[in-house]
C-alpha cells in the first residue's frame, strides 16, 4: 500500500512540473497568437534608422494654411488643375483656399484654389471636407512635393555622415551613375525629388558630388526609404571575416571567382533568378540578374561568372 501511495505521488509531481517550469521561463499559454501581436514583436525590433522619420510628417490637409507652398514635380499635374498648363514642372504653387461646390447628389466637395505669380488654378478633389482633412499633401493633390516638409526633414539630415546602402547614384538632372556603395558619405542637402519619391538626397562623397531619390514614410511607393539608402553605423564592421581585397570588389559592385555567395549578394544584390542543378562533381548554382549578369556557384563558391 505504501508503494502505491509513493507511486502516486510520484505520478501527481510529474504531472505538475510542466506547470511549474512554465512559471519561470517567462511564457505563458494564453492561446493562438494574433497579428497584434506579431506587429508588436516587430515594432519592438525596429531600427535607428526605420524609426528616424517618424516624428517628421507631412501635414495633412487639415492643417494647411494660406501661403503653404509646392514645388510641382511634373508637368502631368495639368491633366488635374483648370485652367491646365502644359510646363509647371519645377513651379512653385501656393495654397490659396477652398471652394465647395456641390455635386449632382447635392454633397458638398471640396475644390482646392493654388495660385503662382500670374494665375490660380483649381484642383477638384471629388471629396467631401472630412474625406480631405486627414490626407497628407501628395493624396490631396497629386504632383505637389511639400516644400516645409522638405524643410524638416533637410534639417535633420543636412550635415552627418552616413553610410551608403546603395550604389545606383542620381545626378541633380535626374540622370544615373554608377558609384560605390557601403562608404561614408556626408548630406549636404535635401530638396524636392520627383513625382514618384518625394526627396532628393545630395550627399559629398570623398570630393564626389552625387545624391539618391528617396521615399518617405508615407509615400505610395516605398522601397527606397532612409533605411534602404543609409546605415548610421560602419556596415563593413559587420563583416570583419570578408577580405579587405573582396570587401574592395564588393564596394564597387564586382565580383571574383572565389567569392562566396554572401559576399556577391553584397556586390549586387539579390538575384532576379536561382537554378540549382545536380552534378557528378556537386551542386550547381545559377544566380541570374536582370541586367544580364550571371554568376555559377560550386558549393557555395563562385566558380565563373558573366558581369
Amino acid at each position: 500500500m505504501k508503494k502505491i501511495n509513493k507511486y502516486i505521488k510520484y505520478v501527481a509531481a510529474l504531472a505538475l512540473l510542466p506547470v511549474v517550469t512554465a512559471c519561470f521561463t517567462g511564457i505563458e499559454n494564453t492561446g493562438r497568437i494574433t497579428d497584434r501581436d506579431v506587429a508588436r514583436v516587430k515594432a519592438n525590433k525596429r531600427t535607428a534608422e526605420e524609426a528616424l522619420l517618424d516624428s517628421v510628417k507631412p501635414q495633412t490637409y487639415g492643417q494647411w494654411r494660406k501661403g503653404k507652398r509646392f514645388v510641382v514635380t511634373s508637368n502631368d499635374i495639368s491633366l488635374v488643375l483648370r485652367p491646365s498648363a502644359d510646363t509647371l514642372k519645377g513651379h512653385t504653387l501656393t495654397f490659396a483656399g477652398q471652394e465647395l461646390q456641390r455635386d449632382i447628389d447635392n454633397i458638398e466637395k471640396v475644390v482646392i484654389v493654388l495660385s503662382d505669380t500670374d494665375r490660380q488654378y483649381r484642383y477638384d478633389t471629388g471629396k467631401t471636407l472630412a474625406e480631405l482633412q486627414p490626407l497628407s499633401g501628395y493624396y490631396a493633390v497629386p504632383f505637389l512635393s511639400d516644400l516645409d516638409y522638405v524643410a524638416r526633414v533637410d534639417s535633420l539630415l543636412r550635415g552627418r555622415t552616413l553610410y551608403l546602402r546603395t550604389s545606383t547614384w542620381r545626378r541633380r538632372d535626374g540622370s544615373f551613375e554608377t558609384g560605390l556603395r557601403y562608404v561614408p558619405v556626408t548630406v549636404e542637402s535635401v530638396t524636392t525629388g520627383d513625382a514618384v519619391y518625394p526627396f532628393y538626397v545630395a550627399f559629398d562623397q570623398d570630393g564626389r558630388h552625387s545624391g539618391v531619390m528617396m521615399s518617405s514614410p508615407t509615400s505610395a511607393v516605398r522601397n527606397v526609404t532612409f533605411d534602404k539608402l543609409f546605415s548610421f553605423s560602419d556596415i563593413r564592421s559587420s563583416y570583419k571575416h570578408i577580405s579587405n581585397e573582396n570587401w574592395s570588389l564588393i564596394v564597387r559592385g564586382q565580383v571574383a571567382v572565389g567569392m562566396t555567395k554572401e559576399e556577391c549578394t553584397l556586390s549586387l544584390g539579390a538575384p532576379q533568378s536561382v537554378d540549382r542543378v545536380p552534378t557528378h562533381g556537386g551542386l550547381l548554382e545559377r544566380w541570374v540578374y536582370d541586367n544580364g549578369v550571371y554568376l555559377v556557384f560550386a558549393d557555395g563558391i563562385l566558380e565563373r561568372f558573366r558581369q
